[in-house]
Parts: C-alpha cells; structure tokens; sequence
C-alpha cells in the first residue's frame, strides 16, 4: 500500500498542509517542525505524487526537450547543464528523439501540446513549423528554441557566424588559402539555421582576406561522427590537391576523424595541414596533435534553458527572452 501525505502528517504529528508546505520549502515553517516532517517522510520513504498533484493544478511537472538524436556530443552536453541547473527541482526531463524520421517532429509535438505532457517545451536545434508553433502559444505552452529562432519562441543559441568567421580568419592569418569546411546539412526537414551561419561566417573571413570562395571545399555531413570527419578528408583531397587547412564546423568530435585519416595518409598536422574543430570539448585538448577550436559554451546553453523553461511554465516571462552566448577561438598545436 502506497504512504500518502495524510500518514505523513499522522506520523509526524501535524496537518498535512503542514507537510506539503514542508515539500515546497515554505519559509513559514520553523526548523524543528521542517526537521521532524523530513525525517517521517524519509522513514515512510513517502514519494509525492507529482501526477495527482498535476490533474489539481493544472500542471505535468514536466519539461519536455525534443532533438533528432541525444546521442552526440552537443545533445550529451546540453543535457549535462540541464542536470547541472536542475539540482533538486520537482521537475521532471522527457526526451523525444525524431531519429531524423518525417513526420515524426510533427508527431512529437501535437501529443505533447495535446496530450498536456509537459509545461515547457525546448526543441533541440528543430525548427518547428509556424502553424505549430501559434498552436503552442493560442494553448499556453511555452516553447524555447535551441539554435534557431522563431518569432514567438523564445531563443538560446550561440553567436555560430561570429564562430565561423573566428575560426577562418585564423587560419587565414595563418597564410593557409585552400580551407575546406566541413557542416551538417544546410537543407531540410530538421536542418538548423548553425551549419549556414557557420558557413556565411567562414565566407565573410574568405572575402576579408581576398580568397575566392570554392563550393568544392564544402562538405555537408548528417551524422556529425568520426567516420564522417575521415571521409570528409578524403573528399577534399579527391578535389583538390593543394588542401592546407580544414575547419570542421560540424563539432570536434567529427574533427577527431579528419585527424585521423591525415595520420593515416602521412599528412601532417599543422605542417601540411591546418586544423580548426568546433565545440571546445575537453578531449579535443588530449587529441594528438592537440585540437585549435572554436568553444561554445554548451552546458551553459543547457542550463540557461532550464531557467527558461522554469520561468516560463510559471508564467514569470511576459515576452520572449533571446540569449546569444559568445563564442571563443581556443589556439592549440593543430592551428
């Protein structure tokens, strides 16, 4: 039989709005009478149920956060500021992966608006359609954009053009002329608008330093894993034989892969090869030779947005909020 808050408020000897004033750290309660509560609700091992409560308030408890996969390191990342941020919040985090699947972003999004499965709704580097996204505002349910931005919504993402005109500009400064770029898919169903800004930023540094830009030294990438940083390389070298620096802005991990295949093909870096990742993670400083890259402050992005979505399911934001973050060129042996 399940403990509820009346035998709580039995055992400890007080009302159980006492108990549930205890629950929600009401700062009307004394210490001794906080103290007493907590340790009957830790020998009953009472649980609240956040459910019941939801169909009284009005409310889930629930942030729902939707993304093509959680599997890669930007996802993974992200995730680790929402734990970061969450610490001991009643709320609870609900993944939706569309795997990249049509139709199933649009699945995803009416069972949770309809549905009522979430007070908040963050969308991982997916862009709506703007017909959802008004039936998320005409219902009430806050929506933050991870990445993108949507008249409405409110929006977190890093500053990606700045990022790509950093990282070009560097090598460029560097006297490298043949600069491959590698970014996920400039189009699509579920493309976001960060691989075209890094590409335009990349563009913009090419254009200051009189280069001309080569759509051959341009490839796009789906699955941002090491396999597709080797055979961006061998792509590049295929087309263009004079190659003296690639910037991978499809993540360092992806980057990891075109450090690879240059060992592999005795091409080394930086002598013959120039090298710029994207992301700033803490294993592209052990790489060898260790990874120059643009850093994004990913958890960061993670926990601004739980704040967000907090504020918003209670109704403490009035407009939408957009945050752009800056990035940072992080000089390392392979640039």
């Amino acid at each position: 039989m399940s403990i509820t808050i009346k035998d709580v408020a039995k055992k400890a000897g007080v009302s159980h709005t006492t108990v549930s004033m205890v629950i929600h750290d009401d700062k009307r309660i004394t210490p001794d009478t906080k103290k007493k509560v907590q340790a009957v609700i830790t020998e009953l091992k009472y649980h609240p149920n956040y459910l019941a409560r939801g169909l009284v308030q009005g409310k889930t408890n629930t942030i729902a956060i939707m993304a093509t996969y959680f599997s890669n390191n930007f996802e993974m990342n992200f995730l680790k500021g929402i734990e970061q941020q969450s610490g001991e919040s009643e709320y609870q985090i609900n993944q939706y992966s569309t795997r990249n699947k049509p139709g199933v972003k649009e699945q995803i999004m009416e069972q949770i608006l309809y549905g009522k499965r979430a007070d908040a709704f963050i969308s991982l580097a997916i862009k709506p359609d703007k017909n959802m996204l008004e039936e998320f505002r005409k219902n009430g349910l806050p929506i933050i954009l991870i990445e993108e931005e949507m008249k409405g919504a409110h929006t977190l993402k890093t500053d990606n053009y700045k990022g790509g005109f950093l990282a070009a500009e560097h090598l460029l400064k560097k006297g490298r002329k043949k600069i491959g770029i590698i970014v996920g898919e400039l189009n699509g169903d579920e493309v976001g608008t960060s691989p075209m800004e890094r590409l335009k930023g990349y563009q913009r540094a090419l254009e200051e330093f009189n280069v001309d830009f080569d759509k051959d030294l341009v490839c796009e990438i789906k699955d941002f894993d090491f396999k597709d940083g080797k055979n961006s390389l061998s792509k590049f070298l295929s087309v263009n034989k004079k190659l003296d620096a690639v910037f991978c802005a499809a993540g360092d991990y992806t980057c990891f892969g075109v450090l690879e295949e240059a060992r592999k093909r005795g091409i080394k870096v930086p002598q013959d090869l120039s090298v710029v990742g994207y992301d700033g993670l803490e294993m592209s400083a052990v790489v060898s030779p260790p990874l120059t890259t643009i850093k994004q402050s990913i958890t960061e992005l993670g926990r601004e947005a739980f704040k967000i979505a907090i504020d918003a399911a209670n109704g403490k934001l009035k407009e939408p909020k957009n945050i752009i973050l800056q990035p940072e060129l992080i000089i390392r042996e392979s640039a």
